[in-house]
């Protein structure tokens, strides 16, 4: 049976549920850090998925609300809301316990007949808006087959991939055990101060722009842009690592898929541009200096610790070089920032450049816009591990939701699976060209990401994967 092209969510509940014993002495007003704002306030989900519990879904929904006050407690500012300061135009969370949101929700088809493939009839559909402002949308929607997703939507001012990873994995300890093993860390600007003097290489001047209607692409173009899923196999990884490795160099799983979709972005591009840009989401956590920045609370902290980055080269040269030389050229690019003078430099680059935010503005990475030579941005969720299971199982899925507007470049979030096989999930928004380039891939790394290769149906035989595969290109 082909998947559903379309489905509708019906949201049945929405409430709002407040912290049940919110922290003495936390501050009214939690100020984002320097480097919360250079990525800026956006909202941004993870969408965890799990098959149908023995429980049944009332026993889930009914768990979720009798737990969600304990953990807002532990969890205080996302029972606030994230507003704008009336004098310096900076966005800051008010920590008013005004309450996290609750959708309780019905998808009218099951699991197995969601047509993962496509990422806007899939996860677009299963994760519903919430207004910008709300610092926890919480969002169960039953799906027919008894299977269900539980999507964390929050404000990217509040987390970064670990931290948004971290909610997830928090929940399930604290509802397994009944306590956490860690506590999380709250005050982003006592960990990253600007120094004095503000200091910070003229480089990065060339890498922002304002996030103004006139330094993005029209929104047509924007909107022509193709989201699809893919699954990539742990066979498919090992092969490319093996094949992007040297005797003088072993590189990264990801250095090497990396170089992959490099190649054939160049492939895409052909004689259309002379040049191409790769970029990367890069946590810096590992990096700092535990002389200067305390371990533990780097690792407790859900804030944003992330840079971008990039490099641009020739097509000619990205096409016509061993698969081992632009991962090198990839893992060269990551290196120059994963140090602890980037981060400084930009808590002091945003701290010389917050009258933007007084003036309605805010700032923007260049290479994410979709101006310039194609670029593709890749967020790696790869580091982190889902537990996700609050007692009624493991996830059978787990995917980042950014609805990314006027932003056009193409860009790719990697996640493990929750089956720890070794294999990854892709979640891609991506020009039509480049999409064609991946599926006429010969090496097929890219498999699209149907119900049954994510393991919410039987598998089919391969013929029947493909045909229905060719009959959504």
């Amino acid at each position: 049976m082909p998947p559903f092209g379309r489905f509708d969510v019906e949201v049945t509940a929405r409430t709002l549920v407040r912290a049940s014993d919110p922290p003495r002495g936390f501050p009214a007003v939690l100020p984002v850090s320097n480097l919360d704002m250079i990525l800026g306030s956006f909202n941004i989900s993870l969408i965890v998925m799990y098959p149908k519990p023995e429980a049944g879904f009332a026993a889930v929904a009914a768990a979720v609300r009798a737990a969600l006050p304990a953990f807002l407690s532990r969890f205080f500012p996302f029972a606030g809301r994230v507003v704008v300061d009336a004098v310096t135009g900076i966005p800051e969370v008010a920590c008013n316990n005004a309450g996290a949101e609750l959708v309780v929700a019905d998808a009218g088809v099951a699991l197995a007949d969601v047509d993962f493939a496509d990422a806007d009839r899939s996860f677009g559909a299963i994760q519903l808006p919430y207004e910008q402002g709300v610092a926890l949308s919480l969002q169960l929607v039953r799906f027919k087959c008894g299977g269900f997703s539980m999507s964390w939507g929050t404000n990217h001012l509040l987390v970064d991939g670990h931290g948004l990873t971290s909610l997830p994995n928090a929940w399930a300890e604290l509802l397994r055990t009944g306590g956490l093993s860690w506590e999380p860390h709250h005050d982003r600007r006592s960990l990253f101060r600007p120094r004095s003097p503000p200091r910070y290489s003229p480089s990065l001047d060339a890498e922002f722009t304002r996030y103004a209607p006139g330094n993005l692409v029209n929104p047509l173009l924007a909107a022509a842009l193709v989201r699809r899923n893919y699954v990539v196999d742990a066979a498919d990884i090992d092969r490319l690592r093996a094949a992007a490795s040297t005797a003088a160099r072993r590189a990264t799983r990801l250095e090497a898929l990396s170089a992959h979709v490099w190649k054939l972005l160049a492939a895409a591009v052909g004689g259309s541009d002379t040049h191409c840009r790769f970029a990367w989401l890069v946590d810096g956590r590992r990096r700092l200096d535990p002389a200067k920045y305390d371990a533990a609370r780097v690792s407790s902290y859900l804030g944003n610790v992330v840079t971008y980055a990039s490099r641009e080269a020739a097509v000619e040269a990205i096409s016509s070089s061993p698969l081992a030389d632009v991962a090198a050229m990839a893992g060269a690019a990551v290196g120059e920032v994963f140090r602890q003078e980037r981060y400084e430099e930009l808590v002091d680059w945003m701290e010389l450049h917050k009258a933007a935010f007084r003036e309605g503005g805010k700032w923007t990475e260049k290479v994410g816009l979709g101006t310039g030579s194609p670029a593709v941005v890749v967020s790696a969720f790869v580091p982190f591990r889902v537990e996700g299971d609050f007692g009624f199982g493991r996830p059978a899925l787990v995917m980042p939701w950014v609805r990314p507007g006027r932003m056009a470049s193409a860009a790719m979030t990697v996640v493990r699976s929750p089956r720890e096989d070794g294999s990854w999930v892709v979640t891609a928004r991506l020009w039509p060209r480049l999409a064609d380039a991946i599926d006429a891939d010969p090496d097929a790394v890219f498999k699209p990401a149907t119900a049954a290769r994510l393991g919410f149906a039987r598998r089919e035989p391969a013929g029947d994967v493909a045909r229905h595969a060719t009959s959504r290109i």
